[in-house]
């Protein structure tokens, strides 16, 4: 069976984190499976996928068609935006250019990815579907552009007009994937033509269960300027997101006494560093009890987690809590939104946290400190969620999604191993 793994954006976070652990998963569970990993340059770099997953016998090619926009040589992001707006409105039509001028990435891949049994779309958004001779499975992610939750919109107005002019032609020519029946509900809901079709396989935590030496990953963390204990939340800086409750929250913490700093993650997040104050954080680089470090490396962010007090995760929308499996996968405490996909961790893999209304800095702040104030009682909940992760490997992930391509290689009329 050869594979097409097609990731044109190369996320941040947990998009590049599951390309990372599913891809060297399927050959594991596969290995005559070819796998060619069509990427974004800047995100290859970024990840480091061209060795990682070359040792895992995967071929990385980058998409010449965003080489151009993602040049390391470009170091305005004002420039950068000017060279995709460009090439979106006028240069993308043009078939006569090089696809690294025009920046046709849905015609590079069509022209590229032929011979293929089967085309994997890991983030099939802002894209327009490709034209391939193979059939084709994406994971859809979540549908937050369908939401305003407060403050900026996720996406730009372009970006959204885009979405939901190229969602249902996507959803009528792949077999769609989602990773929790909260999201199958949603894809139901604004596209019902596809539902009898979507599949839903669950993920295993993002960076494994492999633990870090404890000394090691201690070290790791005091190299980032962190010093425990501390609360931690992997996140950008986007709406959804919902940090605001969570620094007014910090600031309760502290007014109570407890003297623990707030730690957050991701793009962006290294302009958010100082004191926690019921309005936000009062900016300040030398000194405070939240600390932004900014997007860290995987070994960087196992290491994080691993030696948190407690990962919180306050989200409004989400397909799943990616750092509350890793932190479950990692034996660490873990409080987060009360609402329909993280519970649904809750009901189905039998992990333990503390519940919380996302909206309310009071409640945030009393579920953290029972954490915090009850050791041996979060300590053992984290041990029997570790325990009750076990099952859930990427080998079992991995399953679930070859199940899947033979099954669009046989319907489509081609032949699957």
């Amino acid at each position: 069976m050869r594979v097409a793994v097609i990731d044109h954006v190369g996320n941040h976070g947990g998009g590049s984190r599951v390309v990372r652990s599913l891809l060297p998963a399927l050959r594991r569970m596969h290995p005559q499976l070819e796998l060619s990993y069509f990427g974004n340059p800047a995100s290859i770099r970024r990840e480091n996928l061209a060795d990682e997953l070359s040792s895992h016998g995967i071929r990385v090619l980058e998409l010449q068609s965003l080489s151009l926009a993602n040049s390391n040589s470009l170091r305005s992001e004002h420039v950068r935006r000017a060279i995709q707006l460009l090439q979106s409105r006028w240069l993308n039509g043009f078939n006569w250019l090089p696809e690294a001028l025009s920046g046709n990435v849905a015609g590079e891949i069509s022209r590229r990815v032929r011979g293929y049994d089967l085309a994997f779309y890991p983030w099939p958004f802002l894209l327009p579907l490709p034209k391939l001779d193979c059939p084709s499975v994406g994971l859809f992610h979540d549908f937050n552009f369908k939401y305003y939750f407060g403050g900026s919109f996720v996406f730009s107005p372009v970006q959204r007009a885009q979405l939901e002019r190229q969602m249902p032609e996507w959803l009528e020519e792949v077999t769609p994937v989602v990773s929790t029946h909260f999201i199958a509900s949603e894809l139901a809901v604004f596209y019902p033509q596809a539902a009898h079709k979507t599949r839903v396989v669950p993920l295993a935590p993002l960076g494994g269960v492999e633990l870090i030496e404890t000394a090691r990953a201690q070290e790791i963390v005091r190299q980032l300027g962190v010093r425990a204990p501390y609360l931690l939340y992997p996140t950008h800086l986007c709406s959804h997101k919902n940090v605001g409750p969570l620094i007014a929250a910090q600031a309760l913490l502290r007014e109570q006494g407890r003297r623990i700093a707030l730690v957050l993650t991701g793009a962006g997040t290294e302009t958010v560093r100082g004191h926690a104050h019921a309005v936000g954080v009062r900016l300040d680089l030398r000194d405070g009890d939240v600390l932004g470090l900014g997007y860290v490396t995987n070994l960087q962010m196992d290491s994080l987690i691993q030696c948190a007090a407690a990962v919180v995760n306050p989200s409004l929308y989400e397909a799943g809590n990616g750092p509350g499996l890793d932190a479950w996968g990692r034996g660490v405490p873990v409080a987060m939104s009360d609402i329909p996909a993280f519970r649904e961790h809750i009901d189905t893999l039998g992990v333990r946290a503390q519940l919380f209304d996302p909206r309310s800095p009071q409640d945030i702040a009393a579920k953290v400190a029972t954490l915090l104030d009850n050791p041996g009682r979060s300590r053992a909940d984290a041990l029997f969620s570790l325990q009750a992760l076990r099952s859930m490997t990427w080998d079992r992930t991995a399953s679930g999604y070859l199940n899947i391509f033979r099954d669009a290689i046989r319907a489509s009329g081609g032949n699957s191993l």
